[in-house]
């Protein structure tokens, strides 16, 4: 079993912390607990297969254990919501050990063929070749945000606010339920709760910020 770095984990159940509300556009389809299972499985989180030269895996897991990718009883299901975990593994090799790899490699090469120079592109077939062999050595650093799905009112609570990740979950998102997410900003939550006790949201626009109306 790999090992793995668990560097941030932004969980909405575990305590507080940042969010960033969406609102799903469109409608749940009527078969939804037949195709869901399909679509979430397609898209669990899978971990770097041994002989893989990616950087980067993303993917759904379990909101309760991060190492369960397989929702064999469909534990994302607590009705109203859907709950799962976005989990981000990504592994990079350090430029101070590829840097060293390079140069006692090179000085073998040189030393085998009796050369004084290396030609660049046997430098940079060196590099490459220590390039890969340390990515797959390199540990991976995992980072996972909660996903709370209300299906009945649409709205999702994201736990992250960095705007990588959360494009990254809005595109994972649509790929796995075909649904488009829109940001929920404070305007908007506050519009909606008026029009839901029937107050136009027009009353909004008069509004300062708190801090620019101080004196």
């Amino acid at each position: 079993m790999p090992s793995y770095s668990i560097g941030v984990y932004m969980g909405l159940i575990s305590g507080s912390g940042s969010i960033t509300r969406y609102q799903v556009e469109g409608a749940l389809p009527a078969n939804f607990m037949e195709e869901y299972p399909l679509r979430i499985s397609r898209y669990a989180f899978k971990n770097f297969d041994e002989n893989s030269l990616e950087e980067r895996s993303i993917g759904w897991v379990n909101i309760m254990d991060i190492f369960d990718s397989r929702f064999a009883a469909m534990e994302y299901l607590k009705e109203p919501f859907i709950a799962m975990t976005l989990r981000v593994d990504e592994r990079k090799v350090p430029q101070t050990a590829l840097r060293q790899y390079c140069l006692e490699a090179e000085e073998k090469v040189k030393e085998l063929e009796k050369l004084e120079f290396l030609p660049k592109s046997t430098r940079q077939e060196i590099k490459e070749h220590g390039r890969i062999q340390l990515l797959k050595r390199s540990i991976p650093v995992t980072r996972t945000y909660d996903m709370l799905w209300n299906t009945t009112s649409g709205v999702v609570i994201f736990g992250g606010v960095n705007n990588k990740v959360g494009d990254e979950f809005c595109e994972l998102f649509l790929k796995t339920f075909d649904l488009q997410l829109s940001p929920l900003f404070p305007y908007a939550i506050a519009a909606k709760a008026l029009e839901k006790d029937g107050v136009s949201s027009d009353v909004l626009d008069g509004l300062i910020p708190f801090h620019a109306s101080r004196g």
